[in-house]
């Protein structure tokens, strides 16, 4: 604050400047207020997004326990099948044995050598063969017959058992995911929380500044506006916006000269609009080059009447903090001969439209 005191009384003026970094900063602020609630709703879509995939999973959940409590009903009625048809096959061993030790362990004989011989011909021993071979085939077919349906029976167990445990894997896959859901969305909610405080402090910061701006504007309009325009003018005819660039020699200078540039750039100007930078720089190289005003930096910068920052202790402030890169990228731009405007004169937009100024409004500024 001493510093702007002692810069305002050693550069005595009846007006002041509005900075233009103020501006500026108000813009970045609300862009970054925009910014931080467009992540903000960004990660809420992704939240929303997660939700419906929890739910999804939930409803999995409960299909596949649903089907683990059909698949254990299944296996229970399987296996009572299953011991069902072992006890068959076992009634029916146990009779084939029966009627086996009927034939072969009959009380006149305890082996098939006496069949032979109680044999009254080899008709009546075919006879005897036959009928033991007949009667040990069929409860040998239906032996087969029950072991091929306990096969069966106990390949489907297998398979309806393979089938729970699926399901089981499914049910511990799908738990996982929803805690793991739930942990993102915890994490994206803290997103949400920190984005929209970003949001909040970046557009309380961006009301202050528009205050700000809007105080310092008020104030400039109050000098400014009953000063008479002179009528001052390029004489040129300027049609582009600022992007249509064009290149002449180089400007041989000193680090003083291109601080000195991008420090009136950044007063003029801002350090936001590169169009608006080059534009600024390029009346100052402009007059530096024409007969009709001083041919150096510091003459066309400081010539009485013409740039208000040097007049108001704007300038000397930006001289002394330094000017930002941006600005001195720019004046080095310019300086080695870089230009997009023929004009020699520019006003700040809102006085040019108060006064009936026309040109080409390029960053905030009217070249005319």
């Amino acid at each position: 604050m001493a510093l702007c005191v002692f810069l305002a009384c050693f550069f005595p003026c009846n007006k002041i400047s509005v900075h233009a970094d103020e501006r500026d900063e108000y813009e970045d602020q609300k862009s970054r207020a925009e910014a931080s609630k467009n992540t903000a709703e960004q990660l809420m879509e992704q939240i929303d997004e997660i939700n419906n995939n929890i739910a999804g999973d939930a409803l999995r959940i409960d299909n596949s326990k649903k089907d683990i409590a059909k698949i254990d009903q299944d296996i229970k009625e399987s296996q009572q099948r299953l011991v069902e048809a072992e006890d068959d096959l076992r009634v029916e061993r146990e009779a084939l044995a029966r009627v086996l030790s009927m034939i072969y362990e009959s009380e006149e004989s305890d082996d098939p050598l006496t069949i032979i011989l109680k044999a009254k011909d080899t008709y009546d021993l075919i006879n005897r063969e036959e009928y033991v071979s007949s009667v040990s085939s069929y409860i040998d077919n239906k032996i087969n017959s029950i072991q091929e349906k306990v096969d069966v029976l106990s390949e489907h167990n297998n398979e309806l058992l393979k089938l729970k445990y699926k399901r089981e894997d499914d049910l511990v896959e799908y738990e996982a995911r929803i805690a793991s859901f739930h942990n993102e969305i915890t994490e994206l909610t803290e997103l949400v929380a920190e984005a929209e405080k970003n949001a909040e402090d970046a557009e309380a910061l961006a009301e202050e500044l528009k205050e700000l701006v809007a105080q310092r504007e008020a104030k400039e309009r109050e000098l400014l506006m009953p000063q008479v325009y002179d009528g001052a003018s390029s004489g040129v005819n300027y049609t582009g916006n600022g992007t249509d660039y064009s290149y002449t020699y180089p400007y041989l200078h000193t680090e003083d000269e291109l601080t000195l540039l991008a420090s009136i750039i950044q007063a003029e100007a801002g350090s936001v609009s590169y169009e608006g930078m080059i534009a600024v720089g390029s009346v100052i190289m402009n007059r530096v080059d024409s007969p009709n005003f001083p041919n150096t930096i510091e003459g066309v910068v400081y010539a009485p009447y013409q740039f208000e920052p040097a007049s108001t202790g704007a300038l000397a402030l930006i001289l002394a903090q330094g000017p930002v890169q941006a600005c001195i990228d720019a004046a080095q731009d310019v300086l080695d001969g870089k230009r997009n405007v023929p004009n020699f004169y520019f006003k700040a937009a809102w006085y040019a439209e108060a006064h009936g100024i026309e040109g080409v409004n390029i960053g905030g500024n009217v070249f005319h």
